[in-house]
């Protein structure tokens, strides 16, 4: 999925409203095609505010200074580049993770796996904030880690690179649906038998709050009801 055509996908505007995605992914199930997903630069600018404040409210750290923040912009760019993973998707990715902070406290699964830096990736090497060590500032080596870790994924794990690759070999796939199910494969490790990305193990409602914040959805109060008494 090449990123090249990016500038030809790329909505604008944007709401920041919560819509509850249920089913596969697919345009047919409701869900957003690409044609509707905001530019990157909207994206960006509407998640400002979020990413400015993220670290306090989120893990009693330090806010990211203004030079973190654009150190997290050029490394989202920077591995979409490389990866050929929307850039878009991306921001999205860290928002719904970590919205956005640099100094994101290391999480723990149920099963011990240590998921480290702005988009937890399992087994990450990167992290700003791991085992009680907070690092101000957070390097711009360590944030690009931390995004390429999640993107390209590690020794031990995959990433998001991998899980939309491999939506190659569902049948008819489109572009967006693809994302779609990559990121429930990023959450829980799999896909419900039954294709409806809702449905299985972790965050239920983790597919759908993705496709939300690719169609400008950022700071409103969510209405999915998924994870209710799960």
């Amino acid at each position: 999925m090449p990123h090249e055509i990016w500038r030809l996908i790329e909505s604008t505007g944007g709401s920041n409203h919560y819509v509850q995605y249920e089913g596969n992914g697919s345009v047919a199930a409701g869900w957003p095609a690409v044609l509707t997903w905001v530019s990157f630069n909207d994206l960006w600018v509407a998640s400002l505010h979020t990413i400015s404040r993220s670290c306090d409210q989120l893990y009693k750290v330090p806010n990211n200074s203004d030079q973190e923040t654009q150190d997290l912009k050029d490394a989202i760019n920077s591995v979409a580049h490389e990866s050929r993973v929307d850039h878009r998707f991306i921001l999205a990715a860290v928002m719904q993770e970590t919205k956005g902070c640099v100094r994101a406290a290391t999480s723990e699964s149920p099963d011990g796996i240590r998921n480290p830096g702005l988009l937890q990736s399992f087994k990450g090497t990167f992290s700003c904030n791991d085992k009680g060590k907070v690092q101000t500032p957070c390097p711009r080596d360590q944030i690009l880690g931390m995004i390429a870790d999640g993107v390209g994924g590690t020794a031990d794990g995959h990433g998001f690179a991998t899980d939309i690759n491999a939506q190659k070999e569902v049948e008819n796939i489109e572009y967006a649906e693809a994302y779609y199910r990559a990121a429930r494969l990023y959450n829980s490790g799999a896909i419900d038998d039954s294709g409806d990305l809702g449905k299985g193990s972790a965050t239920h409602c983790y597919a759908s709050d993705l496709a939300n914040r690719l169609v400008g959805w950022t700071d409103s109060e969510s209405s999915c009801t998924l994870d209710d008494d799960k």
